[in-house]
């Protein structure tokens, strides 16, 4: 649907090729008589594209009865709109997405629905929040949440790190260095002494700076502590004279 100032086949051969570029060629027009259809050059630009034209009878708009039944439909909708502050165009625009995106009666959908075959969102959609965009948005908060205290788990190939190991018992981080990344979070890893490549997480890696030591660090324990008896002197409870 389109306003045109002039009605006349060059403008409309015009606007149809607008309309044709965005969606492509159809195999069939219906039009009434008018002159502006039966012209020489709107025929030629049918038969140019292979499109079929096929007229209404003369006197019988029936004939082509969805198109009279959609323009009766458009000008009951703008007069209720004609009382509104609004220009032409933006009650054009908002008469076309009301009217695109009404499940039809016969077909049970929108014609946007059907036509684009997704669904078309408008303001009626706040009053149902979509479940998808609510999970996005939970997801979304706790990955802000987290990131605010996560230390940064990202190396690069060559990187000097230390690799946690828990071979042997007590927890030890070991001095190596990054092979290769193999996925978002997680790394193949070399160690600096045995040369072994084991596969770790971004968790059980932690940043070596090259100039300093490499000792084989030790979670810290805690000492044990020293357990003692209480110095109180316990007395015998006084009994009852009889």
């Amino acid at each position: 649907l389109a306003l045109l100032t002039l009605l006349t086949d060059t403008a409309t051969v015009t606007r149809l090729r607008r309309l044709f570029a965005s969606y492509g060629l159809p195999e069939q027009i219906v039009t009434d008589n008018a002159t502006t259809f039966t012209s020489d050059e709107f025929q030629t630009f049918v038969k140019q594209n292979g499109i079929l034209h096929t007229t209404s009878a003369p006197g019988h708009p029936a004939t082509n009865g969805l198109a009279e039944r959609y323009v009766q439909t458009f000008k009951t909708g703008m007069k209720k709109l004609a009382n509104t502050t609004m220009n032409i165009d933006d009650r054009l625009s908002l008469f076309l997405l009301q009217y695109r995106t009404t499940p039809n009666c016969t077909t049970g959908q929108s014609p946007a629905d059907l036509f684009l075959n997704r669904h078309v969102r408008t303001r009626l959609d706040f009053l149902k929040p979509c479940t998808k965009e609510t999970v996005h948005k939970k997801q979304y908060q706790q990955k802000d949440r987290h990131d605010r205290s996560a230390a940064d788990r990202s190396f690069c190939m060559d990187d000097a790190v230390y690799l946690r190991s828990t071979v042997g018992g007590d927890p030890k981080w070991i001095p190596g260095s990054v092979v290769r990344q193999t996925g978002p979070v997680s790394y193949e890893d070399r160690e600096r002494d045995s040369n072994t490549v084991h596969r770790c997480h971004g968790d059980r890696l932690r940043a070596r700076a090259t100039a300093e030591p490499d000792p084989v660090l030790t979670d810290p324990r805690p000492e044990p502590v020293a357990l003692r008896r209480s110095t109180r002197v316990t007395k015998p409870p006084k009994r009852f004279m009889q």
